[in-house]
């Protein structure tokens, strides 16, 4: 690709951004007033119970950053703690019944979300995009791994 396409790009992922709302800090991109971090955080803890070291691996994010991350979460009643009973120096991360029902929430937020951007767009262009949306993912996983050293 010719540089000013590349130009283009990158103009066209930061409007992108903007425009989806990626910039504002205590909503989700569907209008749930949380972070996306703490989405994505509750979402990984939907799927099974964590301790911070492995949510930060996962969220791709500082030990110390998803600690206050947590923080948050357990003070707004989403998250609970508990001591691991094998090994009583780790502390367990899981969803409480405020937690779940959030999830549950904004997975339907999103998903009305994002049919509606959809829908803005002929069904073959849909299929199209999320066919390029997700090789371009997949190459910006591969150069950030290469670029981390975590190959």
């Amino acid at each position: 690709m010719e540089k000013k396409d590349i130009v283009e790009l990158r103009g066209v992922f930061q409007q992108f951004i903007r425009s989806f709302g990626l910039l504002e800090q205590t909503k989700t991109p569907c209008g749930f007033s949380l972070s996306l971090s703490q989405v994505f955080a509750l979402q990984e803890l939907e799927n099974q119970t964590l301790t911070v070291t492995e949510l930060a691996e996962k969220l791709e994010l500082e030990r110390s950053s998803v600690s206050r991350l947590v923080d948050g979460l357990v003070k707004g009643g989403f998250v609970q703690r508990e001591l691991n009973e094998s090994n009583r120096r780790e502390v367990i991360l899981s969803l409480t019944e405020k937690g779940w029902r959030s999830i549950r929430k904004v997975r339907d937020q999103s998903v009305n979300f994002y049919d509606t951007i959809l829908n803005q767009m002929p069904e073959s262009q849909q299929y199209l995009f999320l066919d390029s949306f997700k090789t371009f993912t997949q190459s910006l996983v591969e150069v950030r791994k290469k670029n981390t050293g975590d190959q």
